[in-house]
């Protein structure tokens, strides 16, 4: 009897060990592979639904993104509006800085011939008329965050690993996030979005991924509003990786020129 016991116990230990932490599971998941530098050409689609009608808008732009090692910042990032004719040449460079620096942001709009900077104040609005905000696109550091796993779950048809991450700082513009990660490549499948009174309010989710070579890539992802039943969709058309992408890409000078 006090053997089986024994035996008992070691088995909830060993489980109780194998069991990953909320902020292990993240750790793994920002280690996934990436490269140094990606332009992507992507088709935007907002949705929305009025009067039982579904109405599509497309847009095309170019993802222009690079890691930087030199302790300042972690990437910066350019996307430049090609369709249609209102939104061409439309520009939004983000520098993601190091730590818990805010980032650095500004936004061209061609009809006005300016370049306005995204005050922090700013951050939470639209961009662009989508359902991601500034914020949205300029990501956030890893300590940022802390995380406690809460469950486990299928979404998309991956076993995911369902870790909330709780702001440090006050005042952010989400007052939780439940990140899906997937067990078996550490890849993000879906997002739920808390507002400050602690309502699931926006919903992303990436239903599909590609491996090209060491590479992952999101190919499709949505991001889901739902207080105004509106949607906005993004899918990879071409994506190329690792080509020395110059720093100049990433100046508001090249914002203009495009």
């Amino acid at each position: 009897m006090t053997r089986n016991i024994i035996i008992i116990i070691y088995l909830l230990s060993c489980i109780l060990k194998a069991q990953p932490t909320g902020r292990e599971i993240i750790e793994e998941m920002d280690q996934v592979k990436k490269p140094m530098d990606i332009q992507t050409q992507l088709k935007m689609t907002l949705i929305s639904l009025k009067g039982g009608k579904e109405r599509r808008r497309s847009r095309e732009l170019t993802s222009f993104e690079k890691r930087y090692e030199d302790g300042q910042y972690d990437k910066k990032s350019l996307l430049i509006f090609s369709q249609p004719k209102e939104v061409k040449g439309s520009g939004f460079l983000t520098w993601h800085k190091v730590g818990f620096k805010p980032d650095d942001q500004w936004l061209y709009l061609p009809a006005l011939r300016k370049v306005k900077r995204i005050r922090s104040k700013e951050k939470g609005r639209s961009f662009m008329g989508t359902d991601f905000s500034y914020e949205d696109l300029s990501g956030r550091d890893i300590n940022a965050d802390d995380y406690k796993l809460i469950g486990e779950g299928i979404i998309h048809g991956s076993n995911c690993n369902k870790v909330k991450a709780n702001p440090k700082e006050k005042g952010a513009s989400y007052s939780a996030r439940i990140l899906w990660v997937d067990k078996q490549n550490f890849l993000l499948k879906r997002v739920e979005f808390f507002n400050n009174k602690g309502i699931l309010f926006k919903l992303l989710d990436i239903p599909d991924h590609v491996k090209n070579g060491e590479y992952w890539t999101a190919s499709t992802m949505i991001m889901k509003n739902l207080n105004k039943a509106h949607s906005t969709e993004l899918k990879v058309l071409k994506v190329d990786y690792d080509q020395d992408l110059k720093d100049n890409v990433f100046t508001e000078s090249f914002m203009k020129r495009n």
